[in-house]
């Protein structure tokens, strides 16, 4: 994020917009999968639906109404209309994006009890 912000100051492309992706669309129980062959513990992803997600971030989270209203919209479209994969990235830095499983590795303690 850090050098794409830096980017982002050139002439060249400063006041675009641009949609910033990573190399492949993930779904959420690919990355449970790939979170399980990294730490080796068992990881489930829980599909909960918008508003079993919104009533579990207000009452367990103590998230505001509004927030959680929008947080669960959010995780809904999140799961279905992901984003499809984009070259701005490679078209910004010149190089291509890193991928979830390279990320994954670079920070795996963080992933680890």
């Amino acid at each position: 994020i850090g050098d794409v912000a830096a980017a982002l100051t050139r002439p060249d492309i400063a006041g675009g917009t641009y949609t910033l992706t990573g190399p492949e669309a993930v779904s959420y129980p690919t990355l449970a999968s790939r979170l399980t062959t990294l730490t080796g513990n068992q990881i489930h992803y829980v599909n909960l639906t918008p508003n079993e997600l919104r009533d579990n971030l207000i009452h367990n989270a103590h998230m505001p109404t509004w927030l959680a209203d929008h947080v669960a919209e959010i995780q809904q479209l999140a799961i279905t209309r992901p984003e499809t994969p984009t070259t701005t990235l490679i078209d910004i830095l010149g190089r291509p994006p890193r991928t979830l499983d390279a990320f994954l590795h670079e920070h795996h303690t963080h992933f680890r009890r």
